[in-house]
Formats: structure tokens, sequence, C-alpha cells
């Protein structure tokens, strides 16, 4: 049983470095779209209800729908040094509207903070921005669907290739527990980072 983890973990590891690359070339487009979208909601008055009409529909837009929709206008042999990057793009594009609207709420709120001189809670976008980008990491799994190599396809791979039942349970339980160790120890980490920035000024108070 401890072979079939040590031979899985490079595999679920490379994989989840896809998942990472999912999630920062999402977060970089949302940023790139979002936060100029949110300047243009508040600084011209016209734009307002445009802008925050498209943003409730990237909001509601499935995700799913939008990742099939972006790989059938993708031309099929589209490739990235060699390597195929149709399903890959799809699955970016896909969790960037979702996290461009999200970007773009979020900056929205900061700005307002911003307007009212509250700087410590205009800074909360940034651990904000971390966890929009935690999320779009552990939905990128479906990718798997269109073939892109991330942790849960990688897993699923593996786990046809064991012929015994005990060893795909314990392929499945190592992948659960990786992915828990980690967006756990990510929402600490952004759940300190959020309590030191809105602690109360002054002290403490006897």
């Amino acid at each position: 049983m401890g072979d079939v983890v040590l031979q899985f973990l490079p595999v679920l590891l490379s994989g989840f470095l896809v998942n990472l690359e999912i999630g920062l070339a999402a977060l970089a487009i949302a940023v790139f779209v979002g936060v100029p979208l949110s300047l243009l909601r508040r600084g011209v008055t016209a734009m307002r209800r445009p802008v925050g009409v498209f943003v409730r529909l990237m909001q509601a837009v499935p995700t799913y729908v939008v990742m099939f929709f972006v790989l059938n206008q993708l031309p099929r042999d589209l490739a990235l040094g060699g390597v195929p990057v149709a399903g890959l793009t799809a699955v970016v594009f896909a969790q960037s509207v979702y996290l461009t609207a999200y970007v773009a709420e979020d900056a929205s709120e900061a700005l307002a903070h911003l307007d009212n001189n509250d700087r410590e809670r205009a800074m909360l976008f940034l651990p904000n921005l971390l966890r929009g980008f935690v999320v779009v990491v552990m939905s990128s799994g479906f990718g798997a669907a269109v073939g892109v190599s991330e942790a849960v396809s990688a897993t699923m791979r593996q786990a046809e290739r064991l012929p015994d039942l005990t060893d795909r349970i314990l392929l499945f339980a190592t992948a659960i527990g990786f992915f828990a160790v980690v967006v756990g120890g990510l929402n600490m980490v952004i759940r300190s980072i959020i309590a030191r920035m809105v602690r109360p000024r002054g002290g403490n108070v006897r």
C-alpha cells in the first residue's frame, strides 16, 4: 500500500501544478478585467447599471457552459510549444468569468472603503483575492471533463491502472487528504491575515 502512495504522489503533485497554473492565469485575467470594470462602474454614472448587469450575468452563467462554449470556438489543434492547450484555455477562460465578477465586486467594496478613508478594510481586497484564487484552483478539477491533465484527471488515470479495490480507495483517500491539507492550510492563512488587518486599534480594552 505504501508503494501505491509513493508512486502516486509525484503524479498528484504534477497534476496539482496544472490546477495552480489555471488559477494564476484566471486570476491575471480577472484582475486585468475586473478592476477596470469596477473603476468604470464607480467613475462613470451612465455605466453603473450596464456594468452592474454585466457583472451579475457573469456571476450567473454556469462555468461548465462557458467552458464548452469556449472549447467549441477554439481550433482543436491549438497548441503551445507543440503541447495541445485547447482544453486548458477553455478551462482558464471559464474560470476567469466567475473570478472577474468576484474581483469586480470586491474591488468596488475596496474603493468604497477608500472613499471613507478606511484603508485597512480596503486592503482586505488582497486576502479576498487570494480566497477567490483558492476557490478557482479547487474548482478547476472539472477540467478533467475536457482532458486537462490536472489533479483530478491524474487521480482518475492512476486509479484505472490499479486492479485492487483497496489500492484505489487508498489512492482516492490520499488525493482527498492532500486537498484537505492544502485548502485547509490556505484558508487558515487567509483567516489569519484578515484577522490581523481588521484588528481593533488601541490595544486590548479592559
